[in-house]
C-alpha cells in the first residue's frame, strides 16, 4: 500500500477502502487488489474510485469494470461543469446586486438567484437523472451477471 501516497488507510470493508487526506491526488492510476475510494474533489465535490483490477479479471469483469469508470467519469464531468456554472453565475449575480446600490446581500436576496438557476437548468438536471437511471441499470444487470458467473464456477 506504498503507492498511496500521504493518504492514510481509515477503514477496510467489503473490498473497499477509504482515504482521507487534505490533497487531492491524480497519481493513484496503478491496479489495486481492492477499490480504493479518495478524498472528494473540490469542484464536483464527488469521491474519485480507482477499481480494483481483480487477477484473471474475465470479459465481464472487465466490461463491468470499465462500465463503471465510465459511469463515474460521466458524473464527475457532469458535477463539475454544473458547479463552475452555479459558482460562476452566483458571482455575477452578487456583482450585479453591488453595482445597482445593494451593500448587504441577503438570504432572500440569493433565493431569487438561486430559484432562477434551478429553473434555467431543469432541462439539464431531468435529462441528467434520466441517464443516472440508465447507467446504474445497465451496471446492475453487468453486475448481477459478474456475481452469477462467479457463482456458477464455484
Amino acid at each position: 500500500m506504498a503507492q498511496i501516497c500521504n493518504h492514510a488507510r481509515i477503514k477496510e470493508y467489503n473490498n473497499v477502502i477509504r482515504l482521507f487526506s487534505t490533497k487531492v491526488f491524480t497519481n493513484l492510476k496503478t491496479s489495486t487488489e481492492v477499490d480504493l475510494i479518495g478524498p472528494p474533489d473540490p469542484i464536483s465535490n464527488l469521491r474519485p474510485i480507482i477499481f480494483a483490477i481483480p487477477k484473471n479479471e474475465s470479459k465481464l469483469e472487465r466490461k463491468y469494470r470499465k462500465a463503471r469508470e465510465d459511469t463515474q467519469n460521466w458524473n464527475h464531468n457532469f458535477w463539475t461543469k454544473h458547479n463552475t456554472s452555479f459558482v460562476e453565475e452566483r458571482k455575477q449575480f452578487q456583482e450585479n446586486l453591488k453595482n445597482i446600490g445593494k451593500t448587504s446581500i441577503t438570504a432572500d436576496d440569493m433565493s431569487v438567484f438561486y430559484k432562477d438557476f434551478l429553473d434555467k437548468n431543469w432541462h439539464n438536471h431531468f435529462n441528467y437523472n434520466i441517464l443516472w437511471y440508465k447507467k446504474n441499470v445497465k451496471l446492475l444487470f453487468l453486475e448481477m451477471g459478474v456475481r452469477l458467473s462467479k457463482f456458477k464456477f464455484r
